[in-house]
């Protein structure tokens, strides 16, 4: 199978903001995607799971407390899962109107950027994300902005059936969160990903490595130091995603 290429239309380095810039604004929010684009940085990466009631929510963990305490620390909270609650649910949380959906992510910025949205799902059955995120990507004419990510090379699988022509690639760390069978990269042959998304300690020691038997790109995730993002573009690395995009951007890309 020929791999779609890694947003073609876009120039070398590629630059993702993890999460908008999140070091100044709420993650996964409208504010610090707008200040990423603000910043000059072409490109962002986001999270998305898809609601009890079918809706596709830009939200990173499973539960809503991590950031309801980190918005309202004094405040009791309610921990909802966002994948067992309603939209209506959701937005009902002191930090509901700033979970933005990724219809309206797309709605703001349009053609301006380019997209890295990671599949949040723990189930290897179709849960009913992949193609609800193919469907809005085509609903916005997103289909040469965007590439899709996911620890769950099932997930992955399940896009590709949805949408064969936007690349998909594989994320993996050595947690142990992630199963024991995922912590080497194993998912991209599960998935037959197009493109590699390691943590960067893993490719800075694996990069060529990786280039000639994988021969497939490479976006190493979180590089906020400069002289590693330096390396791994050196190396050969596709491009970068980051906490600091903005300050990284301003070292590298000038």
């Amino acid at each position: 199978m020929q791999h779609p290429s890694l947003l073609p239309d876009f120039p070398r380095p590629l630059l993702f903001a993890h999460r908008g810039l999140n070091r100044i604004f709420l993650e996964n929010t409208i504010e610090a995607f707008r200040a990423a684009h603000d910043a000059g940085v072409p490109g962002i990466e986001l999270d998305v799971h898809l609601t009890l009631d079918g809706a596709l929510v830009v939200f990173h963990d499973d539960t809503s407390g991590r950031i309801e305490k980190q918005v309202n620390p004094s405040a009791p909270e309610r921990n909802l899962s966002i994948e067992g609650s309603t939209l209506a649910e959701l937005r009902a949380l002191s930090i509901g109107p700033r979970i933005p959906l990724l219809d309206e992510l797309f709605e703001t910025f349009g053609n301006r950027m380019y997209y890295d949205i990671e599949l949040k799902c723990r189930s290897a059955s179709d849960t009913g994300l992949a193609s609800s995120v193919a469907a809005s990507i085509h609903r916005h004419g997103l289909e040469k902005h965007c590439v899709i990510s996911s620890f769950n090379p099932f997930a992955l699988r399940h896009f590709r059936k949805a949408e064969p022509d936007i690349p998909i690639g594989i994320i993996w760390n050595k947690s142990k969160e992630l199963y024991w069978f995922l912590r080497h990269g194993e998912g991209t042959l599960i998935a037959n990903a197009d493109f590699l998304k390691p943590e960067f300690p893993i490719a800075a020691h694996l990069l060529l490595y990786l280039r000639i038997l994988a021969r497939r790109p490479i976006v190493p995730w979180t590089v906020n130091d400069v002289s590693i993002a330096r390396k791994l573009l050196k190396g050969g690395a596709e491009g970068i995603i980051s906490d600091e995009a903005d300050a990284v951007r301003a070292a590298v890309w000038h």
